[in-house]
């Protein structure tokens, strides 16, 4: 019940702060009664231009605004034909406002404009992509590599300063990580992208969650009354070949706008690693190699309809398919006496497996436009569900060991995954300019709900026998509660722009090992504050500061206690005392002429756990993973990027 009156709370408020406009209307006309078409009717309040419109046919203008007192102004060409004082406390008529118009010959112009390629705004770096070379016939992906502060590579893309990243398309989170995203963004066409914004330190509107970056992709906005469509393919040879194709179609009339895309993408890929651990008595090199064939589908669709001039209405669905029917890996570790180099035994292991994954997101959203300022109320309800399966089968066997706790013997385990996870979200958000300051705040409930089941059957005597001992059933529930509001303004004519959030976030968890027959539960409460401060010197001189406060939650599976085994050495067990990682974040930028940019970002991070530890048990060989709060973390650095025209 609390949560439902959290939603009330924030809707009556932007009820409550949102003034009553009205309407100023007239029709302009010369003295000869002959309509003025064309003429720009401008409404300012402290020598700043809030509204203009420009008069119809019949020389008719209409301006809506907030109660207040206004000057009135009619231009065109540069001069100005009319003025008036007014208080605006209800909807005023002015009738036929007569002027005089001055004659004057236009001569033929030619305007050459340059257009800006970066642009600092108060929590953001924007790309301009339009007249990029990489905008024509490639991929979303093409422009991400040449985007400042960003680092693309085959598998990943991440920001300068930052670990990790994730990915907006319209403002709107897209529910997709690793191969799967990196295949979807393959899918986009470089030239429907109109800006990349990179925020490096996500404001107070967008969860505190990881300390990653965000990258907004926005799109263009099909023109009125068209359609267009696309088709697309490529294909890579590596060791091995992949390929991915795909279409899109875009729609948009009067009031109804919708798209649809979709990809496939299949292929094999390989890779291999070694590693070398040393023990007092020991050294273990291992050599392995992974192959892996997969099919992945991706398919997206959305529509937004316009109720009213006022009111829009929409929906989007994603939808991707992954599909693994064969994968791969084999390994040898050869053991070496330390003390002579001599062979102390070869640990042989194969393994092969399938999996398959289908991830779906579903967005319902509104817009209420409260004003012609700008003034708005976005609802937003979003339903995530993850469906999971994986059977892995590996075979070990140990050979011309001399040593007790390595005995020479054959161990075969077979491992079969099901894990469902759904979220469900809620949100609304508050826009709401006000004289000097920009106002927006919000609130968000979130829903998780996992259950990871996994079977395991020792297969070492040849025949399938369930181990009920590292059968493991874990269930896990996550609820947050989010309020937030941040402001920002310009000052020293419009030399200085600033941005202050903050952010609450409460959360509660329980983990529940079914197999285990054990409970755990906890909350906790943290507030994440955000500034940001812009210093515009001049046209070709930008400074700014920025800083963050982020948190890390443990994922289920590093809080889940029990042991799984990938091999007869090494298995994982989580720590369900693991607490989550805050990371203090502050970033020094300058940007010179809109091409170059400097950055120094600092990151302090604090109970962090890393990509995990591995220990030695009692036995003295068996590698045990795990994850805990060992050390706290300082991150310096310093990134540059430049960027040219070629002619």
């Amino acid at each position: 019940m609390k949560r439902v009156i959290l939603i009330q709370l924030f809707v009556c408020l932007a009820m409550v702060c949102y003034a009553q406009t009205y309407t100023i209307s007239a029709k302009v006309a010369n003295n000869q009664d002959v309509a003025v078409e064309f003429a720009e009717a401008l409404l300012l309040r402290n020598d700043t231009v809030l509204q203009s419109v420009v008069t119809d046919e019949q020389g008719i203008f209409s301006i809506e605004a907030i109660q207040g007192n206004y000057l009135l102004l009619i231009k065109q060409l540069g001069d100005t034909l009319y003025s008036q004082k007014i208080n605006l406390v209800q909807n005023i008529d002015l009738g036929t406002i007569k002027v005089q118009q001055q004659s004057k010959l236009l001569q033929d112009i030619t305007v050459t404009a340059q257009n800006k390629l970066i642009e600092r705004r108060a929590d953001r770096l924007v790309f301009y992509t339009t007249n990029l070379p990489s905008a024509d016939g490639g991929d979303v992906l093409d422009i991400l590599k040449v985007t400042p502060s960003l680092m693309v590579n085959l598998d990943n893309i991440s920001i300068v300063g930052k670990g990790s990243v994730n990915v907006l398309i319209n403002d709107r989170f897209l529910q997709l990580s690793g191969e799967e995203l990196m295949n979807f963004l393959k899918s986009l066409r470089a030239s429907d992208v109109q800006k990349i914004e990179v925020i490096t330190t996500p404001p107070a509107k967008y969860e505190a969650e990881g300390n990653s970056g965000l990258i907004n992709i926005v799109l263009k906005k099909a023109a009125q009354d068209t359609w267009n469509g696309s088709v697309f393919g490529n294909y890579t040879q590596s060791k091995y070949a992949t390929g991915l194709g795909g279409g899109s179609f875009n729609y948009r009339k009067k009031k109804l706008s919708f798209f649809v895309n979709a990809s496939y993408f299949g292929g094999k890929s390989y890779t291999d690693d070694e590693t070398t651990i040393l023990y007092p008595d020991l050294k273990w090199k291992s050599d392995g190699n992974y192959t892996n064939y997969s099919h992945y589908l991706s398919a997206q669709a959305g529509f937004d309809v316009d109720i009213t001039d006022k009111i829009t209405i929409g929906a989007q669905y994603l939808g991707s398919f992954s599909n693994s029917p064969k994968s791969t890996n084999n390994h040898k570790t050869i053991l070496t006496n330390i003390s002579d180099n001599s062979d102390a035994g070869l640990i042989s292991t194969e393994g092969s497996g399938k999996s398959k994954s289908n991830t779906q997101s579903a967005n319902f959203h509104s817009i209420f436009k409260l004003d012609t300022l700008g003034s708005k109320i976005n609802f937003d309800f979003d339903f995530i569900t993850l469906d999971a399966q994986s059977n892995n089968i590996f075979g070990s066997t140990t050979t011309g060991s001399q040593t007790a706790e390595i005995p020479n013997n054959y161990f075969s385990l077979n491992n079969i995954l099901d894990r469902k996870i759904t979220n469900y979200a809620a949100k609304i958000d508050v826009e709401q300019p006000l004289k000097k300051v920009n106002l927006n705040y919000g609130a968000k409930l979130s829903f998780t709900r996992t259950n990871n089941d996994i079977q395991v059957f020792d297969m070492s005597s040849g025949a399938s026998v369930n181990d009920a001992t590292q059968t493991n059933q874990f269930l896990y529930k996550e609820n947050t509660q989010a309020v937030y509001i941040s402001a920002s303004t310009k000052f020293g004519k419009d030399k200085w722009e600033a941005q202050l959030g903050l952010r609450g976030e409460s959360t509660q968890f329980e983990g529940k090992s079914v197999t285990m027959d054990t409970v755990f539960k906890k909350s906790y409460f943290e507030l994440f504050p955000t500034a940001y401060l812009n210093y515009n010197m001049n046209d070709k001189n930008i400074f700014y500061i920025e800083y963050g406060r982020r948190i890390s939650r443990p994922h289920f599976s590093q809080l889940n206690p029990f042991r799984s085994y990938s091999n007869p050495y090494y298995y994982f067990a989580g720590n369900p005392e693991l607490k989550p990682t805050i990371t203090n974040n502050v970033m020094l930028g300058y940007i010179f002429n809109n091409i170059f940019q400097a950055v120094l970002f600092f990151d302090k991070s604090k109970d962090n756990s890393g990509g995990g530890i591995s220990i030695l048990d009692k036995d003295g060989y068996t590698q045990v993973g795990t994850r805990l709060n060992y050390f706290d973390n300082y991150d310096l650095g310093i990134g540059l990027a430049y960027g040219y025209k070629l002619s």
